[in-house]
């Protein structure tokens, strides 16, 4: 097995923090890292100067073993999905970083869950001759008395024996019955109203168990805009953990599993714990119903669930990533953030937002509270004429945040060192940065008030967070058996054509075979999408896909789509076909048409697609676009850890 790619190492020696790229090859249980081009590196002295030098031409080897036990083989990585989820050279840690949780993460060791005066879980532990589905290590869980002054109806012992035995499958499928964001949606639409989650939020967080007053014990940084907050959220997440600050992030949507959404110290919450929080917060919601539709929508309900997780794991701050807008999205709820950022804004969900950049830009202003600092990267000035205007009726202070080359100071040669981000962080890194500073210095005893606020500094913790920032799925090279797979969930305009420009940029100096695996979701224009793609690259095949990794996979309760049938993905993907074909009907001569059209498949699964690429170009080395749709990025980890399985049998056999 074998992998190429490029990663970042920092390390230390002798006082001075040392960024360097190498590029990688994963054999079997080791890694060689591989110099054979010009390079550079850079030395940020304790003194602050940084010395800058050009390598010769050369070609260097480095081992590094993917697990401490380097003679054991079942530690080896096998999966795709392993691969998306650890590209990143971790070796370097902040000295003031605490592992110890990272730790539990990392080896999937449930710990006790510590219970709060309001949140509804409590521990108990199994008695003797009690078996337990959800692993030896776990606990059963119980309401709290809160639920059963309310006549929860339940024999106290039958409903701890009940709730020990339900999975983290079972709770997929519970919520996947509850109605979809698309669907709460097209419902508002349909009423012609706009979409207000505040007031059904706090109805069922009260139901719940928690108050708007117990929120005000999470310490909250509200993240809202187009493009780009997810990623700023994992940065200043990343950022914050590196000074040692245990966080709790929220995000959507997720790539593989359900737990992605809620995280703690950078990991997902394991699947055991997963469960042991959901079903408490959901049968005491479920007790309550006044009638049958009397349930919180999927993504309120995570938004409900994600607090209880936050305040019982008692995190240091909680990064919240905004679903839809911000005025009315139900993250909004928290009652007194005092930290605010905004990424860039373009067009999206115009029916519910407004049709205009300055409406969709007040929808977004709208997560600013009284008297707390925004930070924003918006640059179209109408956009901050809103965003500024919002601010000073809350009495709030408004930052837009230097450039990131701007920390690198003035010298050309010292503005190099950016060269070891990638498109993510570049775009995203200066927002991210200010408000895991901003958070330190409201909460950190007056740490970093020394600094002034919102200027370009680096220090090391945040360069360190900065390049080990981990999210899958966004402008990500993995290298895999032969395919060179770029991986980017971009699926509006201005994303896509940042994803357009990366990847014409990464693959400009190979000779081979490039390859587009695309699908939408939503009511989003394919044939804008398609047409910016095809500016940047010419792609030898270009395959249509649904968001269905294969016959088997489908069955995963995570990634199922309980909105769309397959027959329904299927139409959508002809739909991007005849997009495409009419692209080349505008613009392209009859022989350049027929070439382009033969070029251009639709297939029902995203395996049938990996399979007919395999009979086309065998092992040969491939470049490989997946965009359009985070969900389309789930649907392809699951089916090459499929593949995986058939590739390292082929290689054993031959």
């Amino acid at each position: 097995m074998e992998m190429l790619g490029t990663h970042v190492l920092l390390c230390w020696r002798r006082q001075s923090f040392i960024i360097r790229t190498r590029a990688v090859k994963l054999i079997g249980d080791r890694a060689v890292f591989v110099t054979g081009q010009r390079s550079s590196s850079s030395t940020l002295s304790s003194s602050g100067q940084i010395k800058h030098t050009q390598c010769q031409t050369e070609r260097t080897t480095t081992t590094w073993h993917t697990h401490n036990n380097r003679n054991n083989d079942n530690n080896m990585l096998q999966t795709f999905e392993e691969y998306v989820f650890q590209t990143h050279d971790k070796k370097f840690i902040s000295p003031n970083r605490s592992m110890d949780y990272d730790k539990r993460s990392k080896n999937n060791i449930t710990t006790t869950i510590p219970p709060t005066n309001s949140s509804l879980i409590t521990t108990k532990t199994p008695p003797d001759g009690v078996s337990n589905s959800v692993g030896s290590h776990s606990t059963l869980l119980t309401l709290n008395n809160n639920l059963a002054n309310l006549g929860a109806g339940a024999d106290s012992r039958q409903q701890q024996l009940h709730e020990a035995c339900l999975d983290y499958e079972e709770a997929v499928k519970a919520l996947n019955l509850l109605q979809s964001n698309a669907e709460a949606l097209r419902s508002s639409l349909h009423q012609r109203r706009r979409l207000n989650s505040l007031q059904e939020t706090e109805k069922y967080l009260l139901r719940s168990g928690l108050t708007l007053d117990d929120l005000k014990a999470l310490s909250v940084i509200h993240v809202a805009g187009t493009k780009g907050k997810g990623s700023t959220c994992a940065l200043a997440d990343s950022i914050l953990r590196h000074y040692g600050v245990k966080t709790g992030f929220y995000s959507s949507p997720h790539l593989v599993s359900l737990t992605e959404r809620i995280r703690i110290n950078g990991q997902p919450i394991s699947k055991q714990k997963f469960t042991q929080y959901f079903w408490p917060v959901y049968n005491r919601l479920k007790a309550q119903q006044e009638d049958e539709n009397d349930m919180p929508a999927y993504f309120k309900f995570l938004t409900i669930l994600c607090f209880h997780v936050y305040l019982a794991e008692k995190v240091d701050v909680a990064i919240l990533e905004v679903g839809i807008g911000g005025e009315l999205d139900c993250t909004n709820i928290v009652p007194h953030t005092k930290t605010v950022g905004i990424t860039s804004l373009g067009l999206e969900h115009t029916n519910l937002l407004g049709n205009t950049l300055k409406e969709i830009a007040w929808q977004k202003a709208g997560i600013i509270k009284p008297r707390c600092q925004v930070y924003t990267s918006v640059k179209q000035p109408e956009c901050l004429e809103v965003i500024k205007a919002r601010a000073e009726e809350k009495n709030a202070t408004l930052h837009i945040v230097p450039e990131l080359q701007d920390y690198f100071g003035e010298n050309e040669k010292l503005r190099s060192l950016k060269d070891a981000f990638n498109n993510i962080t570049l775009l995203n890194g200066s927002l991210a940065l200010q408000l895991a500073y901003d958070w330190l210095r409201q909460n950190r005893n007056g740490f970093y008030k020394h600094y002034g606020v919102n200027k370009p500094y680096l220090s090391e913790q945040a360069l360190e967070g900065l390049v080990n920032c981990i999210w899958p799925g966004r402008c990500q090279l993995v290298k895999f058996y032969n395919f060179n797979m770029h991986l980017d969930g971009a699926h509006t305009v201005e994303s896509m054509e940042v994803c357009g420009n990366w990847f014409a940029n990464t693959t400009s100096p190979n000779k081979i075979p490039k390859i587009l695996i695309f699908n939408t979701t939503g009511e989003r224009d394919s044939k804008n999408l398609l047409a910016i793609l095809r500016n940047y690259t010419d792609f030898d095949l270009l395959c249509f896909v649904p968001n269905i990794a294969s016959n088997a996979a489908s069955q995963n309760p995570d990634t199922k789509s309980v909105l769309h049938s397959h027959v329904e993905q299927l139409k959508r993907v002809q739909m991007h076909l005849s997009n495409w074909q009419e692209l080349c009907r505008q613009s392209c001569g009859e022989v350049e048409r027929a070439k382009q059209r033969q070029q251009a498949k639709t297939y029902t699964t995203v395996m049938s697609c990996f399979q007919d690429i395999r009979q086309i170009y065998t092992s040969q080395e491939l470049d490989i676009l997946v965009t359009g749709s985070i969900h389309l990025i789930g649907a392809v980890i699951l089916s090459l850890n499929e593949l995986s399985v058939e590739l390292r049998e082929e290689k054993q056999h031959n």
